[in-house]
C-alpha cells in the first residue's frame, strides 16, 4: 500500500484521522488531572505525553487548537499545575469514558467514579488509582503554526511510584505495572516481552 499526500485528502475525514493516529504505532496514554479556578476538578486522556529532557526534568504533551474551550488547558493556565497518571486494565474503562465530552462545571472523576489524590504540594488532583503519578508545574507553551495546536511542556516537581517497580538503575518497569499503550484513540495494549541492550558505541555489533 503506498499513499500519497493527494491520495489521503481524498479519502473521508474519519480515515485519515485513524490511519494517521494509527501509523507510528503503540505510544504511552496517561490521564491529565487539572483544577480550575473555581475548584471543578478535571480529567483528560491523551495520548501526546513525550520526554523532553531530564536535566531539568521536562515532559511536554499536544493541545488541540483552542477553537473550542479545551478545560485540560484553561485550568492548567489558571493555576499553573496539572498531573499525569498512567493507565492499566484495571481503569480502562473509566479512563476512555473521560474523552467524552463534558460540560466544564461537571468533573470527569465524579462522572467515571475514579478518585482525586491531592498531596501537599501539587495544586492539581492525582488519580488515586493509577501507579505512576506525575505533578508538574507548566513551564513552557508553543504554537504549531501547522495546524494550530499548541505545545504544552511542564516541569517534573514530583513524582508517585511503587518502589519494587523502579530498578537500582532508575528503570520503571511498566510491564510490572500493567500499564497501557494506545495506538490510535480506541485501541489500547499491554506492554509485554520488554527488550532491554546495553547502551549503544561505535564499534559496537549485534
Amino acid at each position: 500500500m503506498q499513499l500519497t499526500l493527494e491520495d489521503l485528502q481524498a479519502r473521508p475525514a474519519a480515515y485519515r484521522r485513524d490511519l494517521i493516529n494509527t501509523l507510528p504505532g503503540p505510544r504511552g496514554v496517561h490521564l491529565i488531572g487539572t483544577k480550575g479556578y473555581k475548584g471543578t476538578e478535571n480529567l483528560a486522556v491523551f495520548s501526546s505525553v513525550v520526554h523532553v529532557g531530564a536535566s531539568p526534568p521536562l515532559l511536554g504533551f499536544i493541545m488541540r487548537p483552542l477553537t473550542v474551550p479545551r478545560h485540560t488547558y484553561h485550568h492548567i493556565k489558571a493555576n499553573q499545575w496539572f498531573t499525569l497518571n498512567t493507565l492499566h486494565p484495571d481503569i480502562l474503562e473509566a479512563a476512555h469514558q473521560t474523552s467524552a465530552n463534558y460540560a466544564i462545571k461537571d468533573s470527569e472523576f465524579a462522572a467515571t467514579g475514579l478518585t482525586p489524590q491531592y498531596s501537599d504540594r501539587c495544586k492539581a488532583p492525582y488519580v488515586k488509582e493509577s501507579r505512576v503519578k506525575i505533578g508538574l508545574t507548566l513551564e513552557e507553551e508553543h504554537h504549531i503554526g501547522g495546524n494550530g495546536t499548541l505545545f504544552l511542556i511542564g516541569r517534573v516537581q514530583e513524582i508517585f511510584v511503587p518502589d519494587e517497580a523502579v530498578a537500582e538503575s532508575g528503570h520503571v518497569d511498566h510491564q510490572l505495572l500493567r500499564t497501557l499503550t494506545v495506538a490510535g484513540l480506541d485501541t489500547y495494549q499491554r506492554t509485554t516481552d520488554p527488550v532491554r541492550l546495553s547502551y549503544a558505541r561505535p564499534g559496537n555489533k549485534r
